[in-house]
């Protein structure tokens, strides 16, 4: 009876990790940015108007990642906090679970800080190229 018991318990926490790291739902999509060979083709307003949209989906798209990453950060330490609450002598096959939910929540935060960078570097290169025409307006341009 006890064995049961043990059981239930382990298979309800399991769930419960689970169901925590799958209600952050899916990171969100990154923006498609205009190349920096695209910005180049285009005519000067077309230019600037894809600069100015790409930098407003970047912005949109970093606070929808903002929201993911505050979940994947309360999924691992909500791990934490049942881990430090279980007796590693008696619950080792438990708390395995729960650092492999807080590890998987964790590498997953990650992915979508090597996502921003590269996200973040595409715009740079776009941001050049347009900044480097010389029949645009540069105000917008890094000093």
């Amino acid at each position: 009876m006890l064995l049961r018991a043990s059981l239930v318990i382990f298979a309800l926490s399991a769930l419960h990790s689970v169901a925590l790291a799958e209600s952050c739902g899916s990171a969100p999509i990154a923006p498609a940015l205009a190349s920096a060979a695209e910005i180049r083709q285009k005519s000067p307003a077309d230019a600037a108007a894809a600069k100015h949209d790409a930098f407003v989906e970047i912005k949109n798209w970093q606070a929808d990642l903002k929201t993911y990453r505050a979940c994947l950060t309360n999924v691992s330490n909500d791990a934490r906090r049942q881990v430090s609450n279980l007796d590693p002598n008696k619950d080792a096959d438990k708390i395995a679970g729960i650092q492999q939910q807080g590890a998987a929540a964790t590498h997953q935060y990650d992915r979508t800080v090597d996502m921003e960078e590269r996200v973040v570097n595409e715009f740079h290169a776009a941001q050049a190229a347009y900044c480097g025409r010389s029949d645009v307006d540069k105000s917008s341009c890094p000093k």
